[in-house]
């Protein structure tokens, strides 16, 4: 059977017809600004990364296997590459002394307080290249006891350190390797603890715990000797 002509088609099917199309042009209306938005933000995002890929790739390597002070804000900073594989270039810089720093860390200068336990664990350790022993571990208690007093404590009023359990570790060390009493005691006068402690830390939450890891490092004294000395060996500052 023929089909009836275009113009024959009831008046429903042509309204029908029109609708879809005015439809269609609407949603196409609507499609191209979001395929526009997502394409261009699309090419931010590319070209976002690759800014910053080449920032990264253009940042300059600075480091100094000493002790300096920035003579512009009088802050103390230990830049060294056994560190930090990227440190912020210093323009203004004095060299200070290992030997004589102490003396040097009053008035105005200040230790950089961000990075005041990866600075005084170097220090710490310096005390013991030459040998592990009574002498060398009190100084290297008493410079690592820094770490954890007021000099450390940030603008907001807190000491990060108190939760850089290295530097408990450490502290153990030294105090476990050497004579004096009531090591439970020293201990807590030279750190500060937080306020919770994790499994791993548990050591430090009483003094039944502690003398258990004070005897495991009196058993294996030679070696943690050792290893110390080494660790101390990593760090060549002048």
């Amino acid at each position: 059977m023929s089909q009836p002509p275009e113009h024959s088609k009831p008046p429903s099917d042509r309204r029908r017809f029109i609708s879809n199309s005015v439809k269609i042009a609407l949603l196409a209306g609507i499609l191209s600004p979001v395929e526009q938005a997502c394409n261009a933000k699309s090419k931010n995002a590319e070209k976002k990364n690759t800014s910053s890929t080449k920032n990264k790739n253009n940042r300059r390597k600075w480091n100094a296997e000493k002790l300096v002070i920035n003579t512009k804000t009088n802050v103390i900073h230990l830049p060294t590459s056994a560190f930090y594989v990227y440190y912020d270039e210093i323009k203004n810089t004095k060299e200070i002394s290992v030997a004589d720093w102490e003396n040097q860390v009053q008035g105005q200068i200040r230790l950089n307080k961000d990075k005041s336990g990866n600075i005084l664990e170097i220090l710490s350790l310096q005390k013991l290249r030459n040998g592990v022993n009574e002498n060398s571990l009190n100084s290297a208690i008493n410079t690592l006891s820094i770490a954890f007093g007021n000099d450390c404590v940030n603008s907001k009023g807190v000491n990060s350190n108190t939760t850089n359990y290295r530097l408990h570790e450490l502290m153990l060390q030294l105090i476990s390797l050497n004579n004096i009493p009531y090591k439970w005691q020293t201990f807590n006068d030279m750190v500060s603890k937080p306020q919770k402690l994790g499994k791993r830390q548990s050591w430090m939450g009483d003094e039944n715990s502690f003398n258990e890891r004070i005897k495991y490092i009196k058993d294996r004294e030679a070696d943690y000797k050792d290893r110390l000395i080494k660790r101390a060996s990593k760090y060549n500052i002048t």
